[in-house]
């Protein structure tokens, strides 16, 4: 297998983002067990706890404006006094005439919320930070919903004093019923769970400016592990007392392969590109996120943006296109609706190979496998038997190869026509697999080949797929691995729903390389 160097400055931007962002049952056949705890399953914990937070945060928001919504209601149509002060006497208006109204102005304002990033971590978290995508929200509703109203026609005209109420009532509740349960965070050990654990490299002034946010904010998203050298071994500053402080690179580094770190910073000291390469190289293989202080205004590495936490200016990649909300509901939508048609239409043949591979090998005639997904998760990925039961180890560890003697006959025209996989939709329904993506490999691959293989684990940024972009080019199995990296790397960086629609299209068509 020929793997290739890749130079700092034609690095990917998936892998910039890598760099500077973060048991068998009856008929199964079960891989190896895992030697070592994976740091990769503690990460995958925390974003499960996040997306769980984010969930409580959403429901909490859905009762909070619910109630707002219907209480500006009654302010606006049963309280004459406030009715009178404004010059408009009107006959009142009973609630289950503007229940419509009301439902539709409540999803409208959870859609904006969720648009608008409102349940990101440093959202959910951190009060101060809630206020830019709340407010956001509910000025684009205060301008959208009369439009919309417009649009549907209901039966009953929409009152501009209701929606100028609403605005004011929906805003203030909101930032209330925030600041509340961010509070019941702190105070829990919710907000210590969810907090990214940080660790500098080098020290300087910066460095210790944000240092002290860390320690003294309640209400920061970050929790400081400590400092450790420049790969040189030299502290530019020495870190103040009660910062931990590692004896070499090495201890960090060690931190990192153990899952104890979620982000690395660089602080603005001595440094050479040499040793930003090396760091950004390290984080890169553990799936940790890597930032930079810059010096002054200098940008070290392209593709970098600029941004500011507790005031300290730091640079790091820009979300990648699948980060953003939009983005990957749109993806998800699609992913389900292929995966129960998939499964459907797929039913009989799954029966009827099920049935050959038996005939041929009797003894179980599905298998699964470990595998890992985005951020580290580790899941199982079911297959339709393709080898011989007398193999004990089957294609667990290594990758098939031409005119394997493992294979059964029916075995060679189902993965020739990636039959074998079709059970895979079950993943895409659970949401272990996307339709589309990078191919998942197994945790011994990527034990091997992310310190030989330049950005190997910069894939684990998206959910994996069924097929992909390195696939369909006929970048499978035994193959020039460097390579297709690149090429998932690139569907990374330049993704679209179209282009996932086109892939899917040339996987009936293109099997270069297939089985």
């Amino acid at each position: 297998m020929q793997t290739e160097s890749i130079p700092m400055s034609q690095k990917p931007a998936a892998a910039k983002r890598e760099t500077h962002s973060a048991a068998a049952g009856t008929g199964f056949r079960k891989e190896e067990a895992f030697e070592k705890p994976d740091p990769r399953r503690a990460r995958s914990r925390r974003d499960k706890r996040m997306r769980r937070v984010s969930i409580l945060v959403f429901a909490w928001d859905t009762v909070i404006i619910a109630a707002a919504l219907t209480g500006t209601f009654f302010l606006r149509f049963h309280i004459p006094a406030i009715v009178s002060e404004f010059g408009v006497i009107e006959a009142p208006v009973y609630g289950g005439s503007y229940i419509e109204r009301i439902f539709v102005a409540g999803m409208l304002m959870l859609a904006l919320l969720f648009f608008c990033d409102a349940y990101l971590g440093s959202s959910v978290l951190r009060f101060r930070k809630s206020f830019g995508p709340i407010g956001k929200a509910v000025t684009i509703w205060l301008l959208a919903y009369p439009g919309l109203s417009f649009v549907l026609k209901f039966d009953i005209g929409l009152s501009r004093w209701y929606v100028a109420l609403g605005f004011v009532t929906t805003l203030s509740a909101l930032l209330v019923g925030r600041y509340l349960l961010q509070k019941i965070f702190t105070l829990t050990e919710v907000a210590r769970l969810l907090r990214e654990r940080i660790l500098f490299i080098d020290w300087s002034r910066k460095a210790g400016r944000l240092a002290a946010a860390t320690i003294n904010d309640p209400w920061h998203p970050y929790e400081l592990i400590g400092c450790a050298p420049n790969p040189g071994g030299h502290l530019s500053h020495k870190p103040p007392e009660g910062v931990r402080r590692l004896n070499s690179f090495a201890e960090a580094a060690r931190l990192c392969e153990a899952g104890m770190v979620d982000i690395v910073i660089m602080a603005d000291g001595d440094r050479s590109e040499n040793d930003i390469v090396r760091v950004a190289t390290e984080c890169e293989k553990t799936l940790v996120d890597f930032m930079v202080m810059p010096n002054g205004f200098q940008v070290l590495l392209s593709g970098l943006s600029l941004t500011t936490v507790s005031d300290v200016p730091l640079l790091g990649i820009t979300r990648l296109r699948l980060e953003h909300n939009v983005n990957a509901i749109m993806k998800r939508a699609v992913d389900i609706v292929g995966a129960l048609v998939g499964l459907i239409l797929s039913a009989p043949v799954i029966a009827v190979f099920c049935a050959l591979v038996y005939r041929e090998s009797p003894g179980p005639v599905f298998y699964r496998q470990t595998r890992v997904g985005r951020k580290g998760h580790i899941f199982p990925i079911f297959k339709i038997r393709s080898m011989r039961l007398e193999d004990p180890q089957g294609s667990d560890s290594r990758w098939t190869v031409k005119n394997d003697s493992r294979r059964l006959n029916i075995g060679a025209l189902m993965r020739r026509l990636n039959i074998d996989e079709l059970p895979q939709f079950w993943n895409v329904l659970r949401g272990d697999l996307s339709l589309v993506g990078p191919r998942p490999e197994q945790p011994e691959m990527i034990k091997r080949f992310r310190h030989t293989i330049p950005f190997y684990n910069a894939r684990h940024n998206i959910i994996p797929g069924m097929t992909g972009w390195a696939q369909i080019n006929g970048l499978r199995g035994d193959c020039d691995l460097a390579e297709r990296i690149r090429y998932d790397l690139y569907y990374i960086e330049n993704w679209s729903l179209i282009w996932d629609f086109q892939i899917m299209l040339l996987t009936f068509f293109r099997w270069k390389n297939a089985g």
